[in-house]
């Protein structure tokens, strides 16, 4: 049987340098860790704007075919250190609700992400393909990343004459997906 000391019972807890060596550790772990939290943000923010694009070139397709009519999408963008944004505008004829995003609202939802664009202004045709000349461009690559690291993900939003959508991971060439 254990030893008791005058009835008190003898109590267990953490002692103050047990306290600290705890609390240096997680602040080491944590310090770590947060570099590649904070890319992984960033990778996540290019993601989803492109899959943004991607969406609302969709419902512009969609609504070209369901209308029967042509549908435009103006777009513009800047990859620059300086000042990254990006933004389009779907005009769509017989419908009030076109998807927008405007350059402020875009540095509201993907901070530090820009796109490079060519081929600003698309023109889906009431069959779903895209319509050439005059303002119309015949595709578009649109690109996105974060201008100020290099060393993250770049996104590609591609548009083809057909009307075939794709957003991908870019490869090592650069416009190509991997």
């Amino acid at each position: 049987m254990g030893r008791n000391t005058g009835g008190v019972p003898q109590q267990r807890g953490l002692t103050l340098v047990e306290l600290v060596v705890t609390i240096a550790i997680a602040a080491i772990l944590m310090a770590i860790a947060m570099p590649s939290f904070s890319t992984f943000l960033v990778n996540s923010r290019i993601k989803s704007a492109a899959g943004r694009l991607q969406q609302d070139l969709q419902w512009a397709r969609a609504e070209a075919i369901k209308e029967d009519q042509v549908v435009t999408v103006n777009l513009t963008g800047t990859l620059s250190a300086a000042a990254p944004a990006c933004s389009w505008a779907v005009v769509a004829p017989a419908s009030s609700q076109a998807p927008q995003e405007n350059q402020a609202a875009f540095q509201s939802d993907y901070p530090q992400v820009g796109c490079k664009v060519s081929g600003s202004t698309l023109c889906f045709s009431p069959i779903g393909n895209l319509l050439g000349g005059g303002v119309c461009n015949f595709g578009g690559t649109y690109t996105y990343a974060d201008p100020s690291i290099p060393a993250t993900n770049t996104w590609l939003v591609i548009v083809s004459a057909g009307g075939r959508i794709l957003s991908c991971l870019q490869s090592n060439t650069p416009g190509q997906c991997q």
